[in-house]
């Protein structure tokens, strides 16, 4: 399980709306200075997210909070964001090279796979795994 802290801001109807200081692991890293990833994540900050969560749980205003998400979810939202995508772009490339031989249809026809693995990502992401995407309330932090 992937954890964040994050604090309830208030609570609108059976939902908690929640903030998250999204954190990077670069602080624990010894090629910290040396790392790309380090640099862009000094450059464009922290950034909060504001998001709901369903208040099954009686949070209250100031609480702090723990939510975290399986592994196993990230994986697969990985998979839907980035690897389908790529995937169907090169399928929809090698098609075209197969029956057109130009090199126009192949171009064109990669950008169309791209675009149907993306349709696909989010028809996919938006039902299917729906709940399993979202963040789950682990604990109470007591601060």
């Amino acid at each position: 399980m992937i954890e964040e802290h994050a604090r309830v801001l208030e609570i609108k109807d059976q939902q908690a709306i929640i903030k998250v200081q999204r954190q990077s692991a670069c602080h624990s890293c010894s090629l910290e200075q040396g790392c790309g990833t380090g640099s862009l994540g000094r450059l464009l900050g922290r950034k909060e997210l504001t998001f709901s969560l369903h208040n099954k749980h009686h949070l209250k205003p100031g609480d702090h909070i723990v939510i975290g998400l399986s592994e196993d979810a990230y994986i697969k939202a990985g998979f839907l964001i980035y690897l389908l995508p790529l995937i169907t772009l090169f399928l929809f490339a090698v098609v075209a090279d197969v029956l057109f031989s130009l090199e126009w249809a192949n171009v064109l026809a990669a950008v169309l796979g791209l675009v149907f693995g993306l349709w696909i990502a989010a028809r996919l992401s938006g039902k299917r795994y729906l709940d399993e995407f979202q963040a789950k309330f682990i604990r109470r932090e007591f601060i």
